[in-house]
């Protein structure tokens, strides 16, 4: 094997891979340095000490990754053979070490973009993502242009890493001296090195991603690991295991997922307003009315892509400008509440608005193993009692696997793109246009028999926000991207409004407005564990334009139970939420990044559990609660027992 000039001339070959393993993490370590640069806004370090331990956890994590993508390439080198001096061998050598490199570099690098959109690191479901998102032909391009720093410093870090690697000399044959001996004692101290190193140290277990708790505060977690040990560690893994804070006895008492309607009390909630008391939040709640009871009323749930409560005026008084005119005046006329997502992932809001089933885990429900299991959502409890059910998403068929999910839930119809058919709406990434597609919806639900249950999930507001061409400097820009995309949003459900509002079936409906998530917090008010899933919450009734607004809490998973109730359908089933109309006090629940949180108007309670220890927070008193709702969702879902029906397995 010829020789080359070079940086780096170590004198034998454990110098040498110490060498490339160094720049290797070096490699790393400048993505991660840059996963800061451009998210710093979302961290909060209080003081050297966690700085410290945010340091140390992340080259824990670093050198475990490396250790393990590159276990090939430390063993071909220290195997005692003079073949390693063969040219051919030392290009396998090279394959083994560049690639693996070069993959955990660019998939933490895209992180770095990523992270702004999910709060959380990537994990194994990306792959599933790749086959069930947008055309990702005209959308990597966007992306790379977009988000230019990253892509600009991931080619700076690529290139120095391979300059480097290219600089290090394989010490020659001639001076490194063979010794057997020496080589098979090398090979097995080696071994035991690289296996000390995967482990992440000498504790009992390998190094858990939920160890990351050890170094900082739940919300810095992403700053100790790194996108491709997240992605390892997740392959393959059970999403849940069995958990047992308590008796099931004592769970249930504090949180029943067994939902009992009012109805079945011979209770029914109050159509008109008057069960709210203006301006206290509280819900005084029902009544036993039957005049009050709402069976045949049309329902349909619009689902809004990455609207934040930032960006409305409704929820900000003092806002200098909303960006959503339309929202705030029909807000004016409406319940509006505390809206709260249950995740932070587009896939992860259709179960818990539809099916009362919020993401607890690493994968979201539609990813996970459990996406089989028997789930009794919204429409299909609504079929029994003669609703004809539809959904409706503007982009293709098949995008994150709603079609089939919706026809798993009881949806009669689907209509996505392919129904529309229509591409000239098309808006190059994702799918149809907001105003063509609910135009669209409008005229689909005039021919779908009353009463009928209608979902719909809009597109437009998000990446890389495209609005249509007649628009162009048209609508309001704000200081983000999304932000005119949001306007040309609220636009469309005016428009769709107005076209309702001429049809038959639309003073016997009731409208429920939410978002699936919030995008990227644009400022430091909506930067932390509750503001981070502050979405819309919106229930009008043409009937009821009295509008009230409360202070409760309403996350996405209490929409089920909620509409049940003001249905007055007597249908017992499994929910994850609340009926508004049943607990007086709302809150929310989400997984983060390796924690799970409970949040409500006093606080958030947090828990974090690691093989070695767990960690608490129960800052509003509702830790016991979270507990309960996690050893009961645990236990329903590895059991299968989601369904009223399944109860007895």
């Amino acid at each position: 094997m010829t020789q080359r000039n070079g940086w780096f001339k170590p004198s034998n070959v454990y110098g040498y891979l110490i060498v490339k393993i160094l720049i290797a993490l070096a490699a790393l370590t400048l993505t991660q340095v840059m996963y800061y640069a451009l998210n710093s806004g979302h961290f909060i370090i209080d003081d050297t000490k966690e700085w410290v331990g945010i340091v140390w956890g992340f080259l824990r994590f670093s050198v475990a990754t490396l250790a393990l993508v590159l276990l090939p390439f430390f063993i071909i080198n220290l195997i005692p053979s003079n073949i390693r001096w063969k040219k051919w061998y030392h290009s396998l050598s090279n394959v083994l070490y560049i690639l693996p490199v070069l993959t955990v570099v660019i998939v933490n690098q895209i992180d770095v973009a990523y992270f702004q959109f999910t709060y959380r690191r990537m994990s194994s479901e990306m792959f599933a993502y790749m086959g069930v998102g947008g055309d990702m032909g005209n959308l990597i391009p966007k992306f790379l242009v977009d988000y230019w720093p990253v892509s600009v410093s991931g080619v700076a870090i690529i290139v120095l890493f391979l300059l480097c690697s290219h600089k290090t000399v394989f010490p020659p044959l001639n001076e490194y001296g063979i010794n057997r001996r020496n080589d098979w004692i090398g090979l097995a101290f080696g071994l035991l090195v690289i296996c000390f190193f995967v482990r992440g140290g000498a504790q009992r277990h390998f190094i858990a991603l939920n160890d990351s708790a050890r170094y900082c505060q739940p919300k810095n977690a992403p700053l100790v690991l790194n996108s491709p040990y997240n992605i390892i560690r997740t392959l393959g893994v059970d999403d849940l295991n069995t958990t047992r804070y308590m008796s099931d006895d004592e769970a249930r008492a504090l949180f029943d997922p067994e939902f009992r309607p009012l109805a079945a009390s011979g209770q029914y909630a109050a159509a008109e307003y008057g069960h709210f008391r203006p301006g206290a939040g509280q819900i005084t709640y029902i009544g036993t009315d039957s005049t009050t009871y709402l069976r045949g009323k049309n329902v349909v749930i619009i689902i809004l892509e990455s609207f934040s409560q930032e960006y409305m005026g409704c929820y900000n008084d003092s806002l200098d400008e909303s960006f959503t005119p339309f929202l705030d005046s029909l807000a004016q006329h409406s319940l509006l509440f505390q809206g709260r997502s249950n995740g932070k992932k587009s896939i992860e809001s259709i179960p818990a608005v539809m099916a009362s089933l919020p993401t607890l885990m690493d994968h979201p429900v539609l990813m996970s193993k459990y996406k089989t299991n028997d789930i009794a959502g919204l429409p299909m409890l609504l079929k029994k009692h003669g609703y004809n059910t539809a959904f409706f998403h503007g982009a293709y068929n098949g995008s994150m696997g709603f079609d089939a999910f919706c026809k798993k839930i009881g949806f009669d119809a689907y209509y996505g793109r392919n129904e529309f058919g229509d591409e000239t709406y098309y808006d190059g990434t994702w799918g149809i246009f907001d105003e063509p597609f609910l135009q669209y919806m409008a005229l689909q639900l005039t021919r779908t028999p009353e009463p009928f249950f209608a979902g719909v999930f809009t597109i437009s507001s998000h990446h890389p926000y495209t609005i249509p061409a007649q628009y162009q400097g048209k609508l309001k820009k704000g200081h983000h991207p999304i932000l005119q995309c949001v306007n040309y949003s609220d636009m469309a459900l005016r428009k769709f409004f107005a076209t309702a509002a001429n049809q038959p079936w639309y003073d016997n409906t009731l409208f429920v407005i939410m978002a699936d998530h919030p995008a990227q917090a644009l400022s430091k008010q909506f930067n932390d564990y509750g503001p981070w899933y502050r979405i819309p919450m919106i229930i009008f009734d043409p009937q009821h334009p009295e509008g009230q607004r409360s202070s409760r809490i309403v996350q996405q998973s209490d929409i089920m139970p909620t509409i049940i109730d003001y249905l007055g359908i007597n249908e017992p089933c499994i929910c994850f939420g609340n009926s508004v109309f049943q607990q007086k006090e709302g809150w929310q629940i989400a997984y983060g990044c390796g924690y799970h949180q409970l949040v409500d108007n006093n606080g958030v309670a947090l828990l974090e559990e690691t093989p070695s220890r767990t960690i608490e927070n129960d800052e509003n008193g509702k830790l016991d609660l979270l507990k309960a709702v996690l050893q009961q969702y645990s236990k329903r879902m590895i059991n299968n027992e989601l369904t009223t029906a399944n109860n007895d397995k």
